[in-house]
């Protein structure tokens, strides 16, 4: 089981900052390993170790899901984290919105922008959500 380390809130913080201008690249800093990186901060645990520098495209990131992990996005973050209701969501919780993966920050979550809206992070705030995923205790 993964665990929170004891600064996981000041290495989330910390993360979250170094990544406000992020720029979308896929296999680099899409949003499933903006996510994982997020986890990293929080547990040390690198749950996607199996898919970094696997892909470079949307394709790509297809074919290491089928690969690596459980086919698609919820099932295989479902096969890591222990699914939560969107209404008991923590901070540091995995998320879901239109199918990209973000961090979960009180009522809003933080996404990674795709390629074609910019650089940066974008709040979206809690009934916008379609699952959340448990990140330790």
């Amino acid at each position: 089981m993964i665990s929170r380390s004891v600064n996981w809130e000041a290495n989330l913080s910390t993360y979250l900052v170094e990544h406000e201008n992020a720029l979308f690249a896929w296999g680099k800093c899409d949003c499933a390993l903006f996510a994982a990186g997020a986890v990293i901060a929080m547990t040390g645990v690198d749950v996607a170790a199996a898919y970094r520098g696997r892909y470079s495209t949307a394709i790509g990131s297809a074919r290491a899901l089928a690969r690596f992990g459980q086919g698609t996005l919820e099932a295989t973050f479902s096969a890591v984290f222990e699914p939560r209701p969107i209404g008991f969501a923590r901070r540091g919780d995995i998320v879901m919105y239109q199918g990209a993966i973000g961090i979960c920050i009180g009522a809003h979550a933080v996404f990674l922008r795709r390629e074609e809206d910019g650089p940066g992070l974008e709040r979206i705030e809690r009934h916008l959500w379609t699952h959340a995923w448990s990140v330790g205790e």
